[in-house]
């Protein structure tokens, strides 16, 4: 877990760094290897703990053209606020919280931030999973033999009902 320790903290700023691999995060993202670094500061005023950190954390992928397993580094920044309020907490046990605004126990002695973490490199997670030596590539540069015969077909391809649109002239 990443745990931010908040037992005692007075009101002020904090810097923090927190190192965990991601096989201790629990996390339902496969994707995820190695360790997660977490680094930032917490800022403390009265009940609320403003947390603005930035994230690293490596992604074993697949790329979608070549189907080579692949590492890559996501990074992300995280905005939080944590507000201690015990009563708060147990009325709205059960229900979703508010975005980037978490209500805590008041005798909470630390924060687990791993959820938010790695929901947070999750969602920088590429749609695109490219290899590093592919994505300036064409596919015809990369697979010339599987484009040509792409070519090929699609060209062939042409439905008789619409040959006719080709003869249309636009001015």
């Amino acid at each position: 877990m990443l745990k931010l320790d908040i037992s005692g903290m007075a009101d002020g700023e904090y810097e923090f760094t927190l190192v965990e691999p991601v096989s201790k995060l629990n996390s339902p993202f496969e994707e995820f290897v190695g360790d997660v670094h977490f680094e930032g500061t917490v800022r403390k005023l009265g009940h609320r703990y403003n947390l603005k950190a930035e994230l690293k954390g490596t992604a074993r992928l697949i790329c979608d053209r070549s189907l080579i397993e692949f590492d890559e580094l996501i990074e992300s920044e995280l905005f939080m606020s944590f507000i201690a309020d015990t009563k708060a907490f147990l009325e709205l046990t059960g229900q979703e919280h508010k975005h980037n605004e978490v209500i805590i126990r008041e005798d909470y002695k630390y924060i687990d931030v791993s959820p938010y973490v790695m929901e947070s490199l999750a969602l920088e997670l590429p749609l695109k999973r490219i290899a590093p030596e592919f994505r300036d590539k064409e596919l015809k540069e990369i697979f010339p033999e599987v484009a040509d015969k792409l070519r090929e077909e699609n060209e062939n391809d042409i439905d008789d009902r619409w040959s006719k649109l080709k003869n249309i002239k636009i001015n």
